[in-house]
């Protein structure tokens, strides 16, 4: 009996370990772009012509999916620029982000909605830990509803 329990527990130990490893990803495949190669690209129009560039991009929460690229657009040096959001699929990523075109002209660009950002959850902290309760941001300081 001893024995089967220490063949038991093994084997749980050993299907952990392989559930941890298929969890590890050790190489970049070639079809799979680094954000920080997306992030700064500028967008150009087909014509050629820069009409923005990447400040972010909209994940999915729960699909881990890109949905949309957030495109500054217009301004001078960041200045008087507005941020919309195209969904991923429009943009058509070439050499590893090194070139980035979308089917928009500058006009299109400038003419859109301004892309509308969501405040950032807090993270609730119990009230005991705190005396009294609070929240946490996302960078660990504790703050009101609103920080």
């Amino acid at each position: 009996m001893r024995q089967m329990t220490i063949a038991t527990l093994a084997s749980f130990t050993f299907a952990g370990a392989l559930a941890a490893q298929e969890a590890v990803v050790t190489q970049q495949g070639p079809d799979e772009l680094l954000g920080g190669w997306v992030l700064g690209s500028a967008v150009h129009s087909v014509d050629g012509e820069r009409i923005g560039s990447i400040d972010d991009i909209i994940i999915v929460e729960g699909e881990g999916q890109i949905s949309a690229a957030v495109i500054s657009v217009g301004g001078f040096l960041g200045f008087g620029s507005k941020s919309i959001a195209v969904e991923w699929p429009e943009l058509e990523i070439n050499w590893d982000a090194r070139e980035v075109v979308l089917d928009m002209s500058r006009e299109e660009m400038e003419e859109a909605e301004e892309y509308a950002f969501r405040e950032r959850e807090l993270i609730p902290v119990p009230d005991d830990d705190l005396g009294g309760g609070g929240a946490m941001n996302g960078d660990g300081a504790v703050g009101g509803a609103l920080d």
